[in-house]
């Protein structure tokens, strides 16, 4: 290379030479391509080139799409000049040799590509000078469109970030003869189209105040920091989180989290899906692989900014696949993690956020130190993370409403943000049929449909929610709130819910997690104490009382280091049950113990016998009981009749 390797020519701002004196015929793509040849081509380089006597040359476009259009607008300067593109690893051969008879022939190659390195290498020994094209800013397509629009030019073209659009999406926004008006209003809406940031009269969620985010709220947060001393000079782009991935259920909201994410931190958002790149293209390794060059050149290319990647289990993980796909899919995985070390390495302003709801599928080689190193659980939100969310599906209606009801049966239930967003919908098309506002019942209704239940039903319904209240009152009665048997507790058909409340950060003991799980599972004894047998009411979905005392256990298991035997940590508390499920040992351990406490809770319900009638009793009458009236039936909290005392109920040795 001369010493004029690696120049970075920005955009001139003198009026574009005429290339035809006669009526232009040249289409959109073919006068972009020129222009911007001309703003980045130094003049004695393209003076050299249209004389047929410059050295060879490399020209670095904005993505791939840009190679071609670039190439023949190079090629049309003379004859001599012939672009060369970037080719694959099986035709490295056949490359060479087409360059050694280009230099054979005293041909000018132009080599363009997106990277110096995906050119034949013999091409990148021989060129005199590399010359970049950046992605075209304002001043060029303020050029641009003098030449082809007609009327004057919106002030605010200069605030729109065109990088993020690639070459064929930016020529579709034009039309020779049509205003520029027009022209910025469709360039606009593909900004905003591609990047994910909100359309028009559409709100995102506040990252200030999204409590339903959970932690990724927290991790926004210091990005935002982090970033704010970027632009101040006070740390580099290597300080900076490179990225995490974001898991849970489906519904959770993580595209909502990226785009609410990009406009917390005033920057465009390039969503990706893994899922896409394979069915948008024709499944051949070379164009699966174009493909995720073009997204990750994309994001470079409109840095700084969040690169979405929805779907990052679908990227294979080659440990656990057989050996004659791993053969297929290596070349597409290696070249996968290369684009994302170039993305989170190169610190050159792009921000990875990845998206799955298989955490365990996602490659090991993805999930480590140096590329995406923290996974962050998005789950079904709080109760006041659903009312946030509530809030903000209901936009100005029920302003003065009292959302606590409903978004604590919300969040009994674990639904996610969709399942909410569903919630408001279906009230909506209540109120319109009914020709009317909205209103707090219309909610109500839906989740809590109207129904008579048999007598034998409610009976059971009032035990079962009786031994969980009794239990509540007996080990946490400072928690317990209330217990009901109106619909609207963790599932549509429970029949009722007992309603706790915890405080935030708060540590638990050994004995309280215990505690907290003997009030779970108390339900079920209340049913066997009474009936002589329990029902299915404890168990089914994840959200039901068996799925959260094995959660619970799980959890302390193999991430608090609360049981019995000695401290141990294998997860985060999101993927408890994933690694429970294939590790028989834990299994039995966590099953033991929760026989051991359902027992237990057996036992403290037989001792309290009395005080279990009384209050499924006022539960059947009156539906809903508050703390005070449970505890005035069980007598004062000093005299609680429990067949445990607080040593005997940690037993030191192991389950």
């Amino acid at each position: 290379m001369g010493k004029l390797d690696d120049l970075l020519f920005f955009e001139e701002f003198d009026e574009m030479r005429t290339i035809k004196q006669a009526k232009d015929e040249r289409t959109v793509q073919e006068r972009l391509a020129d222009l911007a040849v001309e703003r980045s081509l130094p003049k004695q380089v393209r003076n050299a080139l249209a004389k047929g006597d410059s050295g060879h040359l490399v020209v670095i476009v904005p993505s791939m799409e840009w190679q071609e259009p670039i190439g023949e607008a190079l090629a049309q300067l003379d004859d001599k000049v012939h672009p060369v593109y970037p080719g694959t690893a099986k035709s490295s051969k056949d490359d060479r040799k087409a360059v050694k008879h280009h230099i054979e022939v005293n041909h000018i190659m132009v080599g363009v590509a997106v990277t110096h390195g995906s050119l034949p290498p013999l091409l990148r020994t021989v060129a005199s000078m590399t010359v970049t094209i950046p992605a075209p800013g304002a001043a060029l397509l303020r050029a641009f469109m003098k030449s082809i629009c007609t009327g004057q030019i919106p002030r605010h073209l200069d605030t729109l970030n065109v990088g993020v659009l690639d070459f064929d999406e930016i020529c579709s926004a034009f039309t020779v003869g049509a205003t520029a008006t027009l022209a910025v209003e469709k360039l606009s809406q593909a900004i905003a189209n591609k990047t994910g940031m909100a359309r028009e009269g559409e709100v995102l969620p506040s990252m200030e105040d999204a409590v339903e985010f959970g932690d990724a709220q927290l991790w926004a947060k210091d990005l935002k920091i982090d970033l704010a001393d970027v632009a101040a000079g006070k740390i580099g782009w290597a300080d900076v989180d490179r990225g995490i991935v974001l898991h849970g259920p489906p519904g959770t909201g993580k595209t909502t989290y990226a785009r609410s994410l990009g406009q917390f931190l005033g920057v465009p958002v390039i969503i990706g899906s893994i899922a896409e790149l394979f069915a948008s293209t024709t499944g051949y390794l070379d164009t699966v692989i174009r493909a995720q060059r073009d997204l990750f050149e994309r994001a470079r290319s409109a840095a700084p900014c969040l690169l979405f990647l929805d779907e990052l289990d679908q990227v294979p993980n080659l440990d656990a696949t057989d050996a004659k796909n791993r053969d297929y899919w290596s070349p597409v995985v290696a070249d996968f993690l290369i684009a994302l070390d170039g993305a989170v390495g190169d610190r050159a302003g792009v921000i990875v956020v990845g998206a799955t709801n298989r955490l365990h599928a996602i490659s090991p080689a993805i999930l480590r130190n140096g590329r995406l190193e923290r996974a962050v659980y998005l789950g079904p939100p709080s109760a006041n993370g659903a009312s946030r969310i509530l809030r903000h599906h209901l936009g100005p209606a029920l302003p003065d409403a009292d959302l606590g009801e409903v978004s604590a049966i919300c969040a009994s239930r674990s639904m996610t943000g969709a399942d909410i967003m569903d919630l408001v919908r279906s009230a909506r098309r209540r109120a319109r049929r009914a020709a009317r506002e909205i209103s707090l019942e219309d909610l109500k209704s839906i989740l809590i449909p109207d129904r008579e239940r048999p007598p034998d039903l409610a009976r059971r319904i009032a035990v079962h929610e009786s031994g969980h209240a009794l239990l509540a009152a007996l080990h946490m009665p400072t928690s317990l709130t209330m217990v009901t048997i109106e619909p609207g507790g963790a599932d549509i058909n429970s029949g009722g819910h007992t309603q706790l409340t915890t405080p935030d950060n708060q540590l638990e003991t050994a004995v309280e997690l215990e505690n907290r799980v003997e009030m779970l599972l108390a339900g079920r004894a209340a049913e066997i104490l009474i009936f002589g047998s329990p029902s299915s009411g404890s168990g089914g979905s994840s959200s039901s009382d068996l799925a959260l005392a094995v959660r619970t256990l799980a959890v302390a298991y193999l991430t608090l280091g609360l049981f019995p035997g000695g401290p141990r940590w294998r997860c985060e508390p999101g993927e408890v049950m994933f690694h429970l499920m294939r590790d028989p040992i834990a299994c039995h351990a966590v099953e033991a113990r929760l026989a051991t406490l359902a027992d237990r809770a057996l036992e403290t319900l037989g001792a309290n016998r009395a005080s279990l009638n009384m209050l499924s009793d006022t539960l059947l009458t009156r539906k809903t009981v508050h703390r005070e009236e449970i505890l005035a039936m069980i007598g004062s909290q000093h005299q609680v009749e429990t067949p445990y005392s607080p040593a005997q109920q940690h037993p030191q040795n192991g389950p």
